[in-house]
């Protein structure tokens, strides 16, 4: 049950004044307001019954500091019972009481949801456009970074063992034998052998047994987990295989997130398992930064935002898109050709031009796609000096070029990301990729704290919740800094002007 706070101070609160002005929790108090939250998550709460609970706000206040100084929840709640800064940020008195370290995962599951969660952040973006600390005209950056489980990956064969095992154990069997599946050498038939002892296990199981049954025929049935695609842990069930690079590997959770490019705030956040592909939450991400007041001029992203979808949106809501091409997306050797959007033709080297264009239906991969083949004049090409660059050793006559429906459009990009004001102004995507350093090397965030989605999705929130605040209270003090030379110059010319006039009368200035 919620309780209207106490905001009585104690004699012992006068501590607090040994607190310098400029200490980064005084300056993220003085810029950001953190009374929306109590609003944010009264629904959670009964209001008439149960025992009075913490303040909600005070609970978020913690929770940040936690995040803000990479700190577990025993450890939180120590550093608070020493720490007057701490006290003081969260707004108690040093005689009172804390909460135990157990409430902060109470809170965390029972009253904070996505939706909240979301609109912390959000509700942080808005009062910093309020207060002219962030611009409400922005460029934003997108990226994602990969977080690791904080578990490791089983093969198949281990975690069916543990499902065999789960069940035997309700069953409250404890004679069994389970195969020996590591004296196998084929992996496969390993597989296999232990799938085919779960089964039965589960053919011979009782309502004893009923939810890890359930557990063990959900994990058998999906197609992924014998490709080894899909569960590698029966303790973080959402973590996924994912890829850093060509060749390299990681097992866990995916995030994604916009950030100005000009101050460096993180405006959204999304998070996925490992396997997610970079952009397919960008409408979510976008809206969400929409959502916060800021109206986006331009987009930076690197060539994993070159999709069609993506695009689309931005050029329909105005936004000059600063993403390189995508080789995957655009196969054009223009070495070779060069494109006329004007009459929709494209030229060779040598000066030959497509005089017809037709488009078909090609299958790749057991799907249909829709292409585009330009026809080049055969009499040119058959005495081209470039066919065998062009052609190599076909035997067809003339040239057919065939495109994707995209590529005439997707020429106009590539052409424009050879500009140098596009060079240079990509180099602003830069920052995000220090933001991600920052988020993992000091706050945690290159391992997951928890099991399961929703947790990592906490994480990453008030990862980048914390690093916000830390840019605002620079950017607060910045601002202090810059106010103060201004009023220092202005003295001095004051000074100066009253110099001037004081001698212009013939007077003379005297020191005591």
């Amino acid at each position: 049950m919620l309780i209207k706070k106490d905001n009585q101070l104690s004699i012992h609160s006068l501590l607090y004044n040994k607190i310098p002005e400029n200490h980064i929790l005084k300056l993220i108090n003085s810029a950001i307001s953190f009374e929306f939250v109590t609003k944010l998550v009264e629904s959670s709460y009964c209001k008439t019954f149960g025992r009075p609970a913490k303040d909600p706000e005070m609970m978020v206040r913690i929770l940040i500091l936690q995040h803000l100084y990479n700190l577990s929840d025993e450890r939180v709640i120590e550093e608070l019972q020493v720490n007057l800064a701490y006290m003081w940020f969260i707004g108690i008195n040093p005689e009172d009481k804390l909460p135990e370290a157990s409430l902060l995962s109470k809170f965390r599951t029972m009253r904070l949801s996505e939706t909240s969660l979301n609109e912390i952040l959000v509700e942080l973006v808005r009062q910093c456009i309020k207060k002219g600390i962030i611009s409400a005209e922005n460029g934003i950056a997108i990226d994602s970074t990969h977080i690791s489980a904080n578990t490791t990956k089983k093969i198949p064969e281990r975690i069916m063992k543990q499902l065999a095992k789960k069940i035997f154990k309700a069953e409250g069997i404890e004679d069994y034998e389970i195969p020996d599946f590591e004296s196998i050498e084929n992996h496969n038939e390993a597989k296999q052998v232990m799938k085919d002892f779960v089964i039965e296990a589960i053919e011979n199981a009782t309502d004893k047994s009923e939810a890890e049954v359930q557990e063990a025929k959900e994990v058998l049935e999906s197609p992924l987990f014998i490709e080894q695609k899909g569960i590698r842990s029966l303790v973080d069930k959402d973590a996924r295989v994912g890829k850093k690079s060509h060749s390299e590997y990681f097992y866990g959770y995916k995030a994604e997130y916009c950030m100005t490019t000009e101050e460096g705030i993180i405006t959204s956040v999304a998070v996925n398992n490992g396997a997610y592909v970079d952009g397919n939450d960008f409408k979510k991400l976008y809206n969400h930064t929409t959502s916060s007041g800021i109206d986006v001029k331009e987009l930076f992203g690197d060539k994993a935002y070159f999709r069609k979808d993506i695009l689309e949106a931005l050029k329909e809501n105005e936004v000059e898109t600063y993403i390189p091409v995508n080789i995957s997306s655009y196969r054009v050797n223009e070495e070779l050709f060069s494109y006329n959007k004007d009459n929709d033709q494209w030229f060779c080297l040598a000066g030959n031009e497509t005089y017809n264009k037709k488009s078909s239906i090609v299958k790749k991969h057991g799907k249909d796609y829709k292409v585009l083949r330009y026809y080049f004049n055969k009499e040119k090409c058959r005495n081209c000096p470039y066919r065998q660059k062009c052609l190599g050793s076909t035997k067809s006559v003339g040239k057919v070029f065939q495109i994707s429906t995209n590529t005439p459009e997707y020429y106009e990009y590539s052409q424009r990301a050879k500009q140098p004001e596009f060079l240079e102004k990509y180099k602003k995507r830069a920052y995000i990729e220090r933001k991600n350093g920052e988020m993992k090397r000091f706050h945690g965030l290159a391992r997951a704290r928890g099991y399961g989605l929703r947790s990592v999705l906490f994480q990453t929130i008030f990862t980048a919740i914390a690093v916000n605040l830390k840019r605002i209270a620079k950017l607060i003090s910045s601002l202090d800094t810059t106010n103060i030379a201004l009023i220092y110059n202005l003295q001095l010319v004051v000074l100066k002007f009253q110099s001037t006039w004081i001698f212009g009368l013939g007077f003379t200035l005297k020191s005591a």
